[in-house]
């Protein structure tokens, strides 16, 4: 009896778990069907395209000439070192050799013993001087005697003699005169004369010094003539105005002193007419001038206590030549020159693209030339997702001057 009591509430436990995963399986359907027939229907919608930002600047034509620039060391344009050609004892020296000063032109600048050689100069000079009183005397016997062979006072043989003798004092003035110039050369050798205006560089010499020829006694320079040479590429050299022809182009040229910059005027002086075997650059000459400022102020007006300094040799400098103005060059970032050599515009807020010329590259800026004015356009100067033209495109200057003003009101 236990034991069909026990089955029979083992087939009502089956029977109550059936019937509990019928009502749950009924009630999902019931409830999937319910949602389904109450849902709210979606309805696409287009979302809305946002405009891209991007950086613009205005184009106008230069109104400068192009910047060639260089870089190069300041040296003078004459640079010697002076030397004697014979050996000698050191009896003077220029006051400019001892202090570092200036000598003109001709001055003497080193003076050696020369006794012997004054000495021989003037007893060759008198030696000179009697035989042509010889010669005075001998010229006007010859022609009393030829008067008194005519009237047949006196033989033929006394003419003969004294034109012999007038022969060979001729022959001695000859040799006087080579003996006087090899005196009169002995002698300049024991100066050393200035070659040109300048200044002295350094000093190996001193009064008293006995010195050998060939050595060298001091070093000068024109310091009224300094000069730089910069390497030019030969598309800038191109930009040059009469660069070949002589044409003295205006320059300027940044010295650095004690941290402090100084600008120097300059021009043009000459271009090597030759390339450089590895770089394939012109060497351009540019003189400094204004060499004689003493404003001591910089470039910033600050102003220093040595006043402004002159252009020291070996000192380093940026130089930039004044290039063509070529007409209807504009300056734009050297970034902003695109792919194939293609300029992005922001017309009437979308995207157009023009070709452009490529004519001078100067660091971060390019100079470019179209076909057409671009005078007052606006050049797009940051990157672009898709640039593809005719896309809509918001100038980012503008909407922050929309923001500024909102903000205001």
């Amino acid at each position: 009896m236990g034991q069909r009591l026990s089955k029979v509430f083992g087939i009502l436990r089956e029977v109550i778990w059936v019937g509990v995963a019928v009502a749950i399986v009924a009630g999902g359907v019931i409830g999937f069907r319910y949602l389904g027939e109450n849902r709210e229907p979606i309805v696409a919608e287009a979302a809305p395209r946002l405009t891209e930002l991007v950086n613009t600047s205005v184009l106008e034509p230069i109104d400068a000439p192009l910047p060639i620039r260089g870089e190069g060391f300041v040296q003078p344009h004459r640079q010697l070192a002076l030397s004697s050609k014979v050996n000698g004892r050191v009896v003077y020296v220029h006051p400019a050799i001892d202090e570092r000063g200036r000598f003109s032109e001709g001055e003497v600048l080193i003076r050696l013993e020369d006794e012997t050689e004054r000495a021989t100069l003037n007893q060759t000079r008198a030696n000179l001087e009697a035989t042509e009183a010889r010669m005075k005397q001998v010229l006007s016997d010859l022609d009393r005697a030829r008067t008194l062979l005519e009237r047949g006072v006196i033989s033929s043989t006394e003419v003969d003699d004294l034109e012999t003798s007038r022969d060979e004092i001729e022959a001695n003035l000859g040799s006087l005169r080579a003996a006087m110039e090899i005196a009169e050369i002995a002698l300049e050798q024991r100066q050393i004369e200035a070659p040109f205006d300048g200044a002295v560089l350094t000093k190996s010499v001193e009064v008293g010094n006995v010195i050998n020829g060939g050595q060298e006694l001091a070093e000068i320079y024109s310091d009224n003539r300094l000069e730089i040479d910069i390497a030019v590429r030969q598309a800038d050299a191109a930009l040059i105005p009469g660069l070949f022809e002589g044409a003295r182009a205006a320059a300027r040229a940044e010295i650095s002193f004690a941290n402090q910059t100084f600008v120097w005027n300059a021009h043009v002086a000459r271009v090597e007419p030759r390339l450089d075997s590895l770089t394939r650059t012109l060497t351009v000459t540019v003189t400094l001038e204004d060499l004689a400022d003493r404003s001591g102020l910089t470039a910033t007006g600050d102003e220093i206590a040595s006043g402004a300094p002159p252009a020291l040799i070996n000192a380093f400098a940026e130089v930039v030549i004044d290039g063509a103005q070529p007409a209807g060059t504009y300056r734009i970032p050297t970034t902003a020159l695109r792919t194939g050599n293609n300029l992005w515009l922001l017309e009437d807020g979308r995207l157009a693209t023009t070709a452009a010329e490529l004519v001078h590259v100067d660091g971060e800026f390019s100079f470019v030339r179209a076909d057409r004015s671009l005078d007052g356009q606006r050049l797009i100067t940051s990157a672009v997702a898709a640039p593809v033209p005719g896309i809509e495109l918001q100038d980012a200057a503008a909407t922050e001057t929309a923001a500024l003003t909102e903000a205001a009101q």
